[in-house]
């Protein structure tokens, strides 16, 4: 458990640091008006959406790279040249996402147009938009060195460096936005300057060190090509269109929320904040467990594979169930840090929200449960049916659910159709992660047992053992 909590607490660390930039961002948006807020909301909102999709796809890096890792112990010669690859081909994909969706924001004003929004917010999410696009290459090329380094097991840089992107971005975006009176773009060129300046610098840092010298990107050239783009886009298209569907599902119970009027829309986005906290935590967990799974299946280490999985389930499910005790037994302190002094609707959300947070509390688990168990299949790169689970899941049982339950229950109910639909989910996706632990262990133990004819046409192994044959490790890894 040591060395999965080691390698989780730079993450969790990292992730918060993360929701800090965010605060400090709408903060800033708030000195400039109530306008800014709106129109930076949006653009964020739509910049979030568009970066699901980079970001999704490109992330898996870390999988193959921990895979690739863990194949060194005993074939160091593919191992490395398949971290190479992972590397190089983390940094091609990022570059042709990149210049693809740069269209989406060039129709971004006639897009908001058909989405019926506030004239003069339109304006300035487009302005926001213009700013924030060139943040997206440098992002996506760090995800790419983060996945690097947490793949080695070295995710305290990681933390640094997160650290650090806020040191940076709010002076710069302080400096754009109000000292040269840029405005909300002015937060934005800040937030692309930021991540330019972290992307070069902790690039330079990573590539200084020995163990990743061989990994650099600008060096041998002659390996790029189209092709090593193909494992990140089977393994990560899957995982981008499950991300986005979580994303809908939240979105749609939003709608559903400001359907009951203001104060139920206040009290849901109340509610998320408090499970985006826990979600960050548990991720941090989930990440470090995908990241260990994916070592020991490159060294096909069965036993090791099911003790990571089950750690990490084990570590999301108590940290989610301390945060949904903490937010259902203590509402109160979320009515005084979220309360508005004076405000007419205060009272009412007041009175509204410790009943709805005992609903929240109960999706935090099971939002644990389907984020650690899809993590974790991830790592073994079982992609497609985890995708075909949390379609079910979401769209065919929770969001109907949550629509069902609210006019029966209000709030509640939303929230309550949500933990239905999440709670299907990750009873699907743990019974799937059981089922593929089982059979990555008989696949292993079965190629440990050939005949030694059958054994000398595999790849020469090491220490650690005979390797799956590929057609093998195929079944197990789709």
């Amino acid at each position: 458990m040591k060395k999965l909590v080691t390698l989780a607490v730079p993450l969790i660390i990292s992730q918060l640091v993360a929701q800090l930039l965010i605060f400090t961002d709408v903060w800033m948006m708030a000195q400039l008006s109530i306008m800014a807020i709106a129109g930076g909301g949006l653009g964020a909102t739509v910049y979030s959406i568009v970066f699901i999709i980079a970001g999704s796809t490109v992330g898996c890096v870390a999988n193959l790279i921990a895979i690739a890792y863990g194949k060194r112990a005993s074939q160091p010669a593919q191992g490395e040249q398949e971290i190479r690859a992972a590397v190089k081909g983390g940094v091609l994909l990022s570059v042709i996402l990149t210049l693809a969706l740069q269209p989406v924001f060039l129709l971004m004003p006639e897009l908001l147009a058909m989405a019926d929004q506030d004239p003069q917010a339109q304006l300035l999410a487009v302005d926001y938009l213009d700013a924030l696009k060139w943040s997206m290459l440098p992002t996506l090329l760090l995800l790419v060195l983060r996945s690097l380094v947490s793949a080695f097991g070295d995710t305290r840089s990681v933390m640094v460096m997160s650290l650090v992107t806020v040191a940076l971005n709010v002076p710069l975006s302080y400096l754009f936005a109000f000292e040269l009176d840029m405005g909300l773009a002015g937060l934005g060129y800040g937030t692309s300057l930021a991540a330019l300046l972290v992307m070069i610098g902790y690039g330079y840092w990573v590539f200084q060190q020995p163990k990743y010298r061989d990994y650099q990107p600008l060096r041998q050239f002659r390996e790029y090509r189209v092709g090593m783009m193909l494992p990140l886009l089977g393994l990560g298209v899957p995982i981008m269109i499950a991300t986005l569907l979580e994303h809908a599902l939240f979105s749609g119970a939003a709608l559903l929320a400001g359907t009951l009027g203001a104060v139920s829309l206040a009290i849901h986005q109340i509610a998320l904040q408090c499970l985006n906290l826990s979600w960050n935590v548990a991720f941090g967990f989930s990440q470090a467990a995908s990241i260990l799974v994916s070592q020991h299946v490159g060294r096909q280490e069965p036993q090791l594979v099911r003790r990571y999985a089950y750690l990490g389930m084990f570590l999301v499910t108590a940290v989610s169930a301390f945060f949904g005790i903490a937010v259902s037994v203590w509402p109160e302190f979320l009515t005084q840090v979220f309360s508005v002094e004076g405000d007419a609707l205060a009272t009412e959300l007041v009175a509204a929200l410790p009943s709805v947070m005992i609903m929240v509390a109960l999706c935090f688990v099971v939002d644990g449960w389907q984020l650690a168990a899809i993590s974790i299949l991830r790592g073994m790169k079982v992609v497609k049916a985890p995708t075909i689970s949390t379609v079910i899941g979401y769209w065919l049982i929770g969001l109907p659910a949550a629509w069902y339950l609210m006019k029966l229950m209000g709030l509640e109910g939303v929230w309550a159709g949500l933990g239905i639909g999440l709670a299907i989910t990750g009873v699907m996706l743990v019974s799937l992660l059981y089922r593929h632990l089982n059979h990555f262990e008989r696949l292993v133990l079965q190629s440990q047992g050939q005949p030694e004819q059958a054994r000398s046409a595999q790849p020469e192994s090491g220490p650690s053992g005979q390797q799956i044959p590929a057609e093998s490790t195929s079944a197990v890894l789709t």
